[in-house]
C-alpha cells in the first residue's frame, strides 16, 4: 500500500515528518515500510524559460521552431513536436548537457542536434519526461509568474511515497487516515469537509434481499453533474500513489477510497433500468466489469442489479454497462458495508481482484460508510456540481461498541514489564480506544473503536499496548537472554564446520524430525519426555537419541534399494531425568545435547565388475571416526576402549592445568543388535557412531596453523644431557625448545638410564632443528644457540652436556 506525506499532512496539518524517522517509527508499529519513493531528482540544468516566438518547421508539418527565453540574454533556438506550444507560455526547458531520466532507469543527455535541418540547443519538455506525472499529451505549462531561469526542481513541490507492508489483521490502516491516526491523537486529525444528508429510510432508491451478505447500505442520487477533467490538486494525489485520474466523479471515490478507507461507487443513474439498485444472491447471468473483464456471477455471489441485469458485483468491481461517462448527468452514489467472507468469495469465484475487494474482504469500518458518502458528496458538488435529488440507507449500521476489559497486571505478567496503569490508558486513548471505568479490583474498561475489527478480546489489547508502548523498550527476562560468544575458536559455527568435514569424508547429511515414536524410543531410554499433545500417534515423544530417527532413514532407504549407505546427521537429543532424585523444578527434569551420529551398511566400494563385494565392518566406521578426528587436530591424543564385543567407546586425553591430563568421554561406536534392527525391519549390519558435538567442540585444537618451510637451508644439531631421575624428560624437550626462536622442533632420539650415577640419572639424546627464515645460519650462530640451550637446561632443570 502507497502513502503520500503530502497526502498524509491533510490528515494532520502540523506534521513535519523527517523521513527515516517516520520510516523508524511505522516499522517499529508493525507497519513495515518496505520502500520509499519520491519525485524524480530534476537536474539543475532543467529551467523555466518562457517561448517568445513559434515559428512553422520548414521541412515537418507537425515540428515547430521556438525561440525561447531562459534569462540569459540570447534567446534558445529549440525545435518542438507538441501540439500545444504557443507564444507566451512559461514552460521548462532542459539545456544543452542537462540529463533526463527514463522509464527503465536510463538517462541521456540534451546535446545540441540537427532536427530536419533545423538546429536545436535544447528541448521543452513535457511532464512525463521529467517523470512528475504520466501526461505526455503537450508540454507542461508552468505559473506565468515563474522566474525565468530558475531551475524548475526549486518550483516544485516534492513528495515522498511510503510502500507499506500490511498485515491482513489491520484493515484499519489501508488509507491515509488510518495511518495518521497511528501517528497523531484523535483530537489533531482533520477529517475532509462532509455535505451533512439527511438519509430516509424508505424510497426508492435501494433494496437489500440478501441482509446477510449487505448488512447495511447507503445511495445518493446526484443530478445534473458536468463530468470532466480533476483538477490539478486531485490528480496529483492519485498519481502519486500510483493512480490514473480517469474524470472527476470516479477520481473522488477513488480520492476517499484511500483517504478513508470506504470503497465507493459512482454508477449512471441514466444507465440504470428502474432508476434503483437491488443488492441480490440469486442472480444467474454474464457480467462484463468496467476493466472489460468477462465473468460469470452466480447464487451466492451478491451482485448490484438494476430492475433487468447486474450492474456490479458487490465489494468487488463495477460493471460497464453502467459506468459513468463524459455523458453522464446524473449519478447515483453508492457508499455499503458487505460481509468480509461474501465479498471474499465473490472475487475468487469471478477472478477479480480490485482497490475495493481488498478492503472489504478484510473488513471495513461500519461506521463510516455514511461519513465517507458525505464527504465524497461534498467534493462532487463542489468539482461537478449538480444536486442532490434523492437519499436512501437500508440496514443498520452496529448500535454499539464493543466493551472489553483490560486487567494491568495480566499485561505485564505477559509482557515481563512494569508498565503503569495510567500509562496503558494513555496508550490506548491515543490510537482511538475509549476508557469508561475503572473497576475495584484495578480492571480497566475500553469501548473498542468501531475500526478496530481486528480487535476481539483482551489479548488484543495487551498486544496494542505492547506494539504503541515498544517491543525494544520492554527490557528482556533472565530466562529469555540468549549469550553469544565474543569470539569464535573456528571460523564458522562448529555443527557447520563438522558439517564440512563429514561430507568431505563421503558421508550425505539426514534431518530427522526431533519427535518420534515411544515404542522406537523405548529401545533406547526409559526415561522419555512425552509432549503434551502430539499432533499424530508417531510424534510422541522428544528422541532420547538421534540413532531410533536414523534406523528409520536407513530401513526407509533399504525399502527402496539403496543398500550402501554412509550418512551423517548433527542434531540435539533429550534425555529425561526422574524428578524423585531431588530435581523439583520442571525444566529440571530433563536435558538436552547436540550429537553428531554417523551411519555405514551394506557394501564397502560400489558394485563394480573389477572389485570385490565387501561387506562394512568395524573398522570402517573405526577408520572414519580416525579420520575425523585428524582432522580436528585429535587423533593422536584419541584412545579407543572395548566395552564389549559389539561397542568401543571413544576417550579423548588432554594436557589440562599444571599439566594433568583429563579424560574425555567422546562417544562409542557400535554394532546395533539384531533384534533393534529387527524392530525397524532391517536385515543387515549397520555400524553407527554417535559422538558428543560438545566434547568435540572443547577439545578441538584450532590453533594448529600451517606454516611454510624455510627458504634457507636447515640445520641439525644433537645435544647429549645427564638429566636426574625426578626430572620430566618432556621438560628438558620444552626448555630446549623455548631457549631461541630459530629452533623449530626438538625431538628425542635416544634415553637410557645410568645406574652409576649416585642417586640416578638419565641420558637423554636431543636432535635439534635450527632454521632461520632470514638467513643462512653461519656457525657461530649456531655454536651461540646450542649454548643457551645448553645453559638454560642447567639452570632450570640442572642438567649437564654430556657431549655435543
Amino acid at each position: 500500500m502507497k502513502i503520500s506525506v503530502n497526502w498524509l499532512k491533510k490528515f494532520i496539518p502540523s506534521f513535519s515528518p523527517d523521513i527515516p524517522a517516520l520510516v523508524e517509527k511505522l516499522t517499529f508499529l508493525g507497519l513495515e515500510v518496505e520502500d520509499v519513493l519520491g519525485c524524480r531528482q530534476l537536474d539543475e540544468r532543467i529551467v523555466v524559460g518562457r517561448i517568445e516566438e513559434v515559428d512553422r518547421h520548414p521541412d515537418a508539418d507537425r515540428l515547430t521552431v521556438c525561440r525561447v527565453n531562459t534569462g540569459q540574454g540570447e534567446l534558445l533556438q529549440i525545435v518542438c513536436g507538441a501540439p500545444n506550444v504557443a507564444s507566451g507560455m512559461v514552460v521548462p526547458v532542459a539545456m544543452v548537457g542537462a540529463k533526463l531520466g527514463q522509464p527503465d532507469g536510463e538517462a541521456f543527455s540534451i546535446k545540441k542536434s540537427k532536427i530536419r535541418g533545423v538546429q536545436s540547443f535544447g528541448m521543452i519538455c513535457a511532464a512525463d519526461e521529467l517523470g512528475l506525472s504520466g501526461d505526455h499529451t503537450g508540454v507542461m505549462v508552468l505559473d506565468p509568474a515563474s522566474p525565468l531561469g530558475a531551475p524548475v526542481a526549486s518550483l516544485l513541490d516534492t513528495d515522498a511515497i511510503l510502500d507499506i507492508a500490511v498485515t491482513p489483521n489491520r484493515p484499519d490502516v489501508l488509507s491515509h487516515l488510518g495511518i495518521a491516526r497511528e501517528l497523531a491523537l484523535p483530537e489533531d486529525i482533520v477529517i475532509p469537509e462532509r455535505h451533512m444528508i439527511d438519509f430516509a429510510q424508505t424510497a426508492d432508491l435501494v433494496e437489500i434481499r440478501d441482509r446477510e451478505a449487505c448488512p447495511y447500505y447507503s445511495a445518493v442520487a446526484i443530478r445534473g453533474v458536468q463530468v470532466g477533467e480533476s483538477p490539478e490538486w486531485l490528480r496529483q494525489c492519485l498519481e502519486s500513489i500510483g493512480l490514473k485520474p480517469k474524470n472527476n466523479i470516479v477520481d473522488i471515490t477513488n480520492y476517499i477510497l484511500h483517504s478513508l478507507g470506504q470503497p465507493l461507487h459512482a454508477f449512471d443513474l441514466g444507465k440504470l433500468a428502474g432508476g434503483r439498485v437491488v443488492v441480490r444472491s440469486d442472480v444467474s447471468a454474464s457480467f462484463t466489469a468496467i476493466t472489460q473483464e468477462t465473468c460469470t456471477v452466480g447464487p451466492g455471489m451478491p451482485v448490484i442489479c438494476d430492475s433487468e441485469k447486474p450492474a456490479a458485483i458487490a465489494g468487488v468491481m463495477g460493471g460497464l454497462d453502467s459506468a459513468v461517462t463524459a455523458g453522464t448527468t446524473d449519478i447515483l452514489l453508492e457508499s455499503a458495508y458487505f460481509t468480509p467472507s461474501f465479498v471474499r468469495k465473490s472475487a475468487k469465484k469471478a477472478g477479480i481482484s480490485s482497490d475495493s475487494s481488498y478492503r472489504f474482504e478484510r473488513g471495513v469500518d461500519p461506521l463510516n460508510v455514511k461519513r465517507a458518502a458525505e464527504c465524497a458528496v461534498s467534493l462532487i458538488l463542489e468539482l461537478a456540481g449538480g444536486e442532490i435529488a434523492a437519499a436512501q440507507e437500508c440496514g443498520k449500521e452496529p448500535s454499539e461498541l464493543l466493551r472489553l476489559t483490560l486487567r494491568p497486571q495480566r499485561v505485564n505478567a505477559m509482557l515481563g514489564s512494569s508498565i503503569e496503569p495510567e500509562t496503558m490508558s494513555s496508550i490506548l486513548a491515543g490510537i482511538g480506544f475509549v476508557h469508561t471505568a475503572t473497576t475495584a479490583e484495578g480492571y480497566m474498561e475500553f469501548l473498542v473503536p468501531s475500526y478496530r475489527v481486528d480487535v476481539t478480546s483482551e489479548i488484543d489489547l495487551v498486544e496494542e499496548v505492547a506494539r504503541v508502548y515498544g517491543y525494544d523498550n520492554i527490557q528482556p527476562s533472565v530466562q529469555m537472554v540468549t549469550t553469544y560468544p565474543e569470539s569464535r575458536r573456528v571460523p564458522e559455527y562448529f555443527p557447520d564446520y563438522l558439517r564440512s568435514l563429514l561430507i568431505g569424508l563421503d558421508f550425505r547429511e539426514v534431518l530427522t524430525n526431533p519427535l518420534i515414536r515411544r515404542s522406537e524410543a523405548a529401545l533406547f531410554d526409559q526415561c522419555l519426555i512425552s509432549v503434551l499433545n502430539p499432533i499424530s500417534e508417531g510424534l510422541e515423544v522428544l528422541r532420547p537419541s538421534l540413532v531410533p530417527a536414523f534406523l528409520k532413514v536407513i530401513a526407509h532407504n533399504i525399502r527402496y534399494g539403496n543398500k550402501d549407505l554412509k550418512l551423517f546427521e548433527v542434531a540435539r537429543g533429550f534425555i529425561g531425568k526422574d524428578l524423585s532424585e531431588g530435581n523439583e523444578l520442571p525444566l529440571e527434569a530433563f536435558s538436552e545435547r547436540e550429537y553428531l551420529v554417523m551411519a555405514i551398511t551394506g557394501s564397502r566400494n560400489p558394485r563394480l565388475w573389477n572389485q570385490p563385494m565387501e561387506k562394512t565392518d568395524f573398522y570402517d566406521m573405526t577408520g572414519s571416526v580416525g579420520m575425523l578426528l585428524e582432522k580436528l587436530n585429535l587423533l593422536d591424543k584419541s584412545s579407543l576402549i572395548a566395552y564389549n564385543e559389539n561397542t568401543v567407546g571413544i576417550e579423548l586425553e588432554l594436557t589440562g592445568g599444571q599439566g594433568k591430563p583429563r579424560r574425555y568421554r567422546a562417544g562409542v561406536v557400535q554394532l546395533i543388535d539384531a533384534a533393534v534392527l529387527g524392530a525397524f525391519d532391517i536385515v543387515g549390519e549397520v555400524y553407527i557412531a554417535e559422538l558428543d558435538t560438545a566434547v568435540l567442540q572443547d577439545c578441538f585444537a584450532s590453533s594448529i596453523t600451517y606454516e611454510p618451510p624455510s627458504r634457507f637451508p636447515a640445520v641439525q644439531r644433537d645435544l647429549s644431557f645427564i638429566l636426574p631421575l625426578e626430572v620430566p624428560v618432556q621438560s628438558l624437550v620444552d626448555v630446549v625448545r623455548a631457549s631461541d626462536s630459530l629452533i623449530r622442533a626438538v625431538t628425542v632420539f635416544d634415553h637410557f638410564v645410568r645406574g652409576d650415577q649416585e642417586g640416578g640419572a638419565r641420558s637423554v639424546a636431543l636432535s635439534l632443528d635450527i632454521a632461520d627464515y632470514e638467513g643462512t645460519l653461519l656457525d657461530e650462530r649456531i655454536n651461540d644457540i646450542l649454548e643457551k640451550a645448553g645453559s638454560s637446561a642447567g639452570k632450570k632443570l640442572g642438567a649437564v652436556i654430556r657431549q655435543v
